[in-house]
């Protein structure tokens, strides 16, 4: 949806589509079937990479990022105004500019939205991260030619029109989910003894509390027949939260660390878990 995003899941989607499809994850299979569901349900949207991909007729998505919630709601209202505001950042880019505007905090709604897709765009690794008094205070990357068009806007912005865009905790998304819904959860990696995430994400950080209680949701919304796929960090900390469910799947898959200063990505592992 335009961000780049740390932990973004674009690879994903290009790497191993048949993880949205059904047939008991055989991974390249070409005659699996596509996931048939009534709503998709992301309540960590992030950059919006599967919400992209599969394209819902009805969907729910949600953050608590007031900003990145802004930015997808402007997106969708009107995105020939935030067009044209984030251009004329990109028309004065300069690293005098980006220090100057990443100090500057916006009431204006579309402000915000603009000066949130500039930063993320020309920061370094597209990092979203704040400091103890909530401000953004990522460096400057190297990154400044800004591709879109207002057709892509234009686009993104039909996506998001049966989407409902919610500035919430995720226990409060996850709750409205049904029998017959698709839950995409993408939470921050977070394991019980590495309990700090390379941000500050949000005033709330996420917490190995909130591991366990998203668990516990999913467990509960997989007797009621929520259809769900969950990407984690590859830790026995974390599969043993779902150890006591029946019906879970679960894919190991190797992918390239983006935040890695090293010329070689570094690469880590990680679990898809669903009941599909």
């Amino acid at each position: 949806m335009m961000l780049k995003w740390a932990g973004g899941k674009t690879w994903l989607t290009r790497n191993h589509p048949d993880i949205f499809k059904g047939s008991n994850f055989q991974l390249c299979n070409p005659n699996t079937k596509s996931i048939e569901f009534d709503r998709y349900i992301e309540p960590f949207i992030g950059g919006g990479a599967v919400f992209k991909y599969l394209n819902p007729k009805k969907s729910v998505i949600s953050d608590i990022n007031n900003e990145l919630i802004t930015y997808y709601r402007c997106l969708k209202v009107n995105p020939s105004k935030l067009y044209e505001s984030v251009r004329s950042h990109f028309n004065l880019h300069s690293k005098e500019y980006y220090y100057k505007l990443r100090k500057d905090i916006k009431s204006d709604k579309f402000e915000i939205a603009s000066r949130f897709l500039y930063l993320n765009y020309t920061c370094f690794n597209g990092i979203y991260r704040v400091n103890q008094k909530n401000e953004f205070n990522v460096p400057m990357g190297d990154k400044s030619n800004f591709h879109y068009t207002i057709d892509d806007f234009n686009l993104y912005s039909t996506l998001l029109e049966k989407t409902d865009i919610f500035l919430q905790d995720f226990r409060k998304t996850i709750l409205t989910s049904r029998k017959g819904d698709l839950l995409f959860v993408d939470p921050p990696y977070v394991t019980k003894s590495n309990k700090s995430t390379f941000d500050k994400y949000s005033p709330k950080v996420f917490s190995w509390k909130d591991q366990e209680d998203l668990a516990e949701m999913l467990i509960e919304k997989n007797l009621e027949g929520v259809k769900i796929i969950l990407t984690n960090i590859d830790d026995g900390e974390i599969l043993d939260l779902y150890s006591s469910a029946n019906g879970w799947n679960i894919i190991r898959l190797n992918r390239a660390n983006i935040l890695a200063i090293s010329k070689e990505k570094k690469k880590y592992k990680e679990i898809v878990i669903s009941n599909i």
